[in-house]
Parts: structure tokens; C-alpha cells; sequence
């Protein structure tokens, strides 16, 4: 009997962090998706757990950040404890996580379960996609006859459902824990134990015809080993302990980020979390070049009694483990990250690091973040193809540099302290922290930089918005509504909803040059020869590809909606009533103050900008009024 057949536009492999932040993209876009896992539950302790500002953002885009904001502990400050003349350790500075004013959202710590499960729900709520447990690929095959055609479903995956047995992990211990993914195992060792080929009476075998496939299947990625693919890169030959664990201690800071040096015992990463818990990354030893770690005699004990030894002479216990793991440190990367812009991989599949940084799961999740929108135009027919060649441009740029800041700190972190100038293989207090408050931005999610290419164009002013530089994410401020005064976050009105935005920061519409120069960029908007006009289908909301916002720098009441172009606040939907949800002035709110919008991003409160963003936030074009007629030449990759 032939196995069954189906077709689907996104075939996912894998649901961890970065499938599923894809899967809820192309859910919101009600993209015909199917995403699979090979294990029969999802996460419920352990794993990642940091969720950096940029990424609370994006969250925010989707609707479910206040969820995480809630539960999650949030980290304000960095204790630096270093050792102390005569033995023990000393508290030498404090810092704040993240630059002042870097987000209005937190750094937020929660177990990966739960961010998982924001993403399940939302999945569910925006067009009832669930994940497939319990199923494993087998085997992976294009037909180049119709690779160059991107409408068809050239791509085959055939598809096995496995066992109970085979699709629950294997534990070591008691306690829950990751030792069976961690990176201590080798390929060999992972590859031990596969399921076995289908015979007939082992489980149901069907093939899943798509026109995409992207793998977010984990270090050892079964997608990226189809397209032969490798990781490159080296290790440190340290590994270290992770432990989550309500702890009972007499060391002052427990509750505060805390990076930790001792004499001759090794380094602790201090990081708080939701519930009392606390998460301790341990260093244990060192390993010589071809040395293996023996993951067994790795324990919640062992990780526990060397903690002990870093902390003295402070006490801790830890009367309730929730859960462990052992990792080396290394840094890899995939140099390719796709197969004819058919096939993609994405987060751990594509680069992996020590959690030093906390940002694996973040920039993982900020992979499928960038493609999830521009495979939905291309399936749409909003963008041409060449848009998904941007994908290995940008993102991989951002890996590699995530890759040089993490080999820098994480030998930082596993480096003896220094013990005087003469002292080269040490490493400074000094030295430590200052690189440690250096890559507070980046780390934060929000520094991160695509260069010039088919999505970021440079053909504008970029001089009129020094606070939105060409190529990062929109930094958002408060405005408040011209006609009902309620004050909002531009970043709030940036929904993932996979439309771009042009924002026209008007300036002071008061002055009658202004006002003409705003009414020019508004009928050229209303023009034929217009993007509005141009993109919008027939039939269809102006606002349903390009959506545009107008803000003001003259005070809200000196100006009616009524006096702006119909075009700037259109009528919508069945009943053709007035948008007002897209004029907003730069102007005090009754209750919340004034967010100094222009102030904050450089821009002239007189003459103003305009800027293009992305579907993902990002900021592809800023150019002057007068330069209007810029937003049709833009090509958005078409």
C-alpha cells in the first residue's frame, strides 16, 4: 500500500524555539503550514530560558508578551564578584543588564516550556495550527524540474511516525535534565540508536509534498545533513554544569545576575529565575584536545559540590532540583543556510555557542523571524523570489557575530583571574568588565544591523532619523492619537501582521510650507503611480500590503483629523469607516507624559522624515518629504 500523500506550502522540521516562532508567523499569515517534531511533548524545565528586550518586543508584536512579562523574573542589574586577597570572593562592581533606554521591555527570564507554550497558544488562536509529535523524516528530495518554480510543491519528505519508546528522550538519572542532547555527544553516539527503517509493522509511513522546508531541528540537524551541509568551528575544552534549583544560601546576591571569578576553583554565571528558582552555570574542569567528558558522573551533586567550592565562603543548598545538564563550550556556524532558497535550516541547526551570551534561544527565534514573513510574500505573490536570498545575507552576518562575541566571552568567563600585569594567560577584572558592559547592546537584541542590500536601501537621506539607522529595528517611543488622545507605542501599532509601514513624521504641520509639503507626499501616495495604489489588490483595504502612519511634532489639539488628506486616515472595511488609529502627535498624554518621540530618534521637529519598515520591524528606508517619490522606486525585492 503507497503511502499516504499530502501538500503543504512550509513543511517545518522541528519544534523548539525557532520552528515555532516560525509557525506562528505563517499561522498569523494563514500560510498553509504543517510542523513537525520528533519528540512526543514539548519542553516543561530546563533548556533556555533568557528572553532578551528585542525579543519581548517581537513577542509584543504578536500579542503575548504581557504573559511573559508577568511570569518571568527580570533582570535589572550585574553583580561582578571577583576573588578577594587573603581567599574568598568579593562583590567589585555593579551594572545595569541592559543600557538605560535601551527598551521599554525587560530582559525576562522563564523556562523555555513556557515561551513555548505562548507560541502553541498563539498558533492555535491565529489559524489552528498544532504541532505533530511523534514523527520523524526519513528521506528528502527536490525535483529539479520544478526547483526554479517556486508555486509548485517540489519538494518530497517522506515522513514516519514513530513509537512511544522511540520518541520519548532517554534520562540519565532521576532528576530531569538535557545530558541526552547535550553537546558532549558525538554524532556517532546521537546516531546511535535511530529508529528503525519501516517495515510495515513498525509505523505509518506518508510523504508531505511542499514548496518550502525549514529545518530548526537542533545541532544535529537531520535537514542540514540532507543538504550536506556542515557546522565549522572549534571548542574551548571547557565544559560546564547547568543547574535550576530553589536554592538556600547566605550569598547576598542571589536574587541579581551575577557573574562570579574565583582563586583556582573556576567561574559561576549567577541568573535568577521565575519561581524562587536559580539557575547556576557551573564551570567543572577542563578537558585536554581529543579528551571526552564522562556526561554520566555528571550530577546535580557534582555541579553542586564545585559551586560550593567558587562560592566560599558563602553557603548553599539546593533542597529541590528541577533540573541539569553538562555542555563544552564551542562556537560553530554554517557557512550555507539553504538549498536553492527552497530549503532552509534556522537556529541551532545553523549556529551554535555557550549560553554565556543568552542568546541562543533569542537569536534563533530572530532567525525564523526574519524568513517567516518574506516566504509568506513570496507565497502571497507580494515579493519576488530574490527577497529569500536575503535570509543567509542578514542573518548569517548576525550569527557570525554572535559567534565573535561568544568566543570572546566565554573565555573571559573560563580564564583564571589575572594575578598581575606580567600575568598573560589570566584574565583582568577590569578587562572582564568592560567587554562584559561593551556587548550589553548587542546582547540585548536590539543593536543587531543588516547591511545595505534588496531589503535595506540607501537611496534617502540618512542623515533626517540618527535614532533609526538604516537596517535595525524600529525603536519605539510613545505617541499619543490625535482623536482620542490615548497615548500608544509607535512599536505597538508595528503588529506582525506582515505588512509594511511607511511612517511619515510630518513635523510641524502648523507651518503652512509643512503642510503643503505634507499634502505632496499625500497625494503621491493617492496616485496611481503611488505604492498604496500599486501594491493594494483590488478589492482590498488600502492598508491591507502598506500601512501608513502619520506623527505630528505640533501639539495634538492644534490640529483636527478632518485636516488631514483622506488618504492619511482612509475609510475601511465593509462599512467604510474612518481609520483614526493612524494620526498621532509628538505631544504630552494626560497621563503618561510626553514620549519625545522626534527628540529620542533625531528627527527635525519641523521638517520631519519619512521612514520605510519591514514586516519585521526593520527600517529599510528613511529619506526626506521632498523625496517622497523614493517610496515607489523602493523595491521591497520585487
Amino acid at each position: 500500500m503507497a503511502p499516504q500523500s499530502s501538500e503543504v506550502d512550509v513543511l517545518i522540521v522541528g519544534a523548539g524555539p525557532a520552528g515555532l516562532m516560525l509557525a506562528t508567523w505563517l499561522s498569523k499569515l494563514k500560510i498553509s503550514t504543517r510542523i513537525i517534531d520528533k519528540r512526543n511533548t514539548k519542553v516543561f524545565t530546563g533548556q533556555a530560558d533568557g528572553v532578551q528586550c528585542r525579543t519581548v518586543e517581537v513577542f509584543q508584536s504578536f500579542g503575548f508578551a504581557e504573559r511573559l512579562v508577568k511570569e518571568g523574573a527580570h533582570i535589572n542589574e550585574v553583580a561582578h564578584w571577583e576573588p578577594k586577597e587573603g581567599g574568598g570572593i568579593q562583590r567589585t562592581k555593579r551594572t545595569p543588564d541592559n543600557e538605560p533606554g535601551t527598551s521599554r521591555f525587560p530582559h525576562a527570564v522563564l523556562t523555555q516550556g513556557r515561551i513555548e507554550r505562548f507560541m502553541l497558544d498563539a498558533m492555535r488562536e491565529f489559524n489552528d495550527l498544532e504541532v505533530h509529535r511523534s514523527i520523524q523524516p526519513t528521506s528528502l528530495s527536490i525535483d529539479p524540474s520544478l526547483v526554479s518554480d517556486f508555486t509548485s510543491h517540489a519538494i518530497s519528505v517522506t515522513l514516519r511516525h514513530l513509537s512511544e519508546e522511540e520518541a520519548t528522550p532517554t534520562q540519565v538519572g532521576t532528576v530531569a535534565n538535557g545530558l541526552f542532547r547535550s553537546n558532549l555527544l558525538t554524532d556517532e553516539e546521537a546516531d546511535a540508536n535511530p529508529p528503525p527503517n519501516a517495515n510495515g509493522d513498525v509505523g505509518k509511513e506518508e510523504i508531505v509534498k511542499a514548496k518550502f522546508v525549514v529545518g530548526c531541528d537542533g545541532a544535529r540537524s537531520w535537514v542540514r545533513k540532507q543538504l550536506d551541509l556542515h557546522l565549522e568551528g572549534d571548542s574551548a575544552n571547557t565544559y560546564w554544569g547547568v543547574l535550576d534549583a530553589l536554592v538556600i544560601t547566605d550569598f547576598p546576591d542571589i536574587r541579581l545576575k551575577c557573574t562570579m571569578h574565583s582563586h583556582d576553583a573556576g567561574s559561576i554565571l549567577i541568573v535568577p529565575r521565575e519561581r524562587d528558582l536559580v539557575r547556576l552555570y557551573v564551570q567543572l574542569g577542563h578537558t585536554e584536545e581529543g579528551e571526552r567528558v564522562d556526561r554520566t558522573k555528571v550530577t546535580p551533586e557534582s555541579i553542586l559540590a564545585t559551586a560550593q567550592r567558587i562560592m566560599a565562603p558563602y553557603k548553599i543548598e539546593t533542597p529541590y532540583v528541577e533540573w541539569f545538564t553538562c555542555y563544552e563550550i564551542g562556537q560553530r556556524i554554517c557557512p550555507k543556510v539553504t538549498l536553492d532558497e527552497r530549503v532552509f535550516i534556522a537556529g541551532d541547526a545553523f549556529h551554535t555557542h555557550s549560553p554565556k551570551a543568552g542568546q541562543g534561544m533569542n537569536v534563533s527565534m530572530m532567525d525564523t523571524y526574519n524568513l517567516g514573513w518574506k516566504l509568506a510574500h513570496v507565497l502571497q505573490g507580494k515579493a519576488d523570489t530574490s527577497i529569500l536570498k536575503t535570509y543567509q545575507d542578514e542573518r548569517h552576518q548576525t550569527a557570525q557575530e554572535l559567534i565573535d562575541l561568544d568566543y570572546r566571552l566565554s573565555r573571559m568567563f573560563s580564564a583564571k583571574p589575572s594575578t598581575g600585569a606580567d600575568d598573560k594567560t589570566g584574565v583582568s577584572l577590569e578587562e572582564f568588565e568592560a567587554f562584559f558592559k561593551s556587548v550589553g547592546k548587542w546582547a540585548s537584541g536590539t543593536a543587531a544591523q543588516y547591511k545595505s542590500g534588496v531589503l535595506v536601501e540607501k537611496t534617502g537621506a540618512t542623515d533626517v532619523a540618527k535614532g533609526l539607522p538604516l537596517g535595525m529595528r524600529f525603536e519605539s517611543h510613545q505617541v499619543v492619537s490625535i482623536a482620542d488622545a490615548r497615548p500608544w507605542h509607535i512599536g505597538d501599532r508595528l503588529e506582525s501582521d506582515g505588512r509594511w509601514r511607511i511612517i511619515i513624521f510630518a513635523g510641524d504641520v502648523r507651518i503652512a510650507s509643512q503642510k503643503a509639503q505634507l499634502e505632496k507626499v499625500a497625494a503621491y501616495l493617492d496616485s496611481p503611480s503611488g505604492p498604496l495604489r500599486t501594491y493594494t489588490p483590488p478589492n482590498a483595504d488600502i492598508d491591507s500590503v502598506i500601512e501608513t502612519l502619520t506623527i505630528i511634532s505640533n501639539p495634538r489639539i492644534s490640529i483636527e483629523p478632518n485636516d488631514f488628506p483622506e488618504i492619511l486616515w482612509p475609510a475601511k472595511g465593509e462599512f467604510g469607516c474612518r481609520d483614526y488609529h493612524k494620526l498621532y502627535a509628538d505631544d504630552e498624554s494626560w497621563f503618561s507624559g510626553k514620549g519625545e518621540a522626534y527628540k529620542h530618534l533625531g528627527i527635525d521637529t519641523e521638517t520631519g522624515c519619512i521612514a520605510v519598515v519591514r514586516p519585521d520591524q526593520t527600517v529599510s528606508l528613511t529619506c526626506r518629504l521632498e523625496e517622497h517619490e523614493l517610496l515607489g522606486e523602493f523595491r521591497r525585492g520585487d
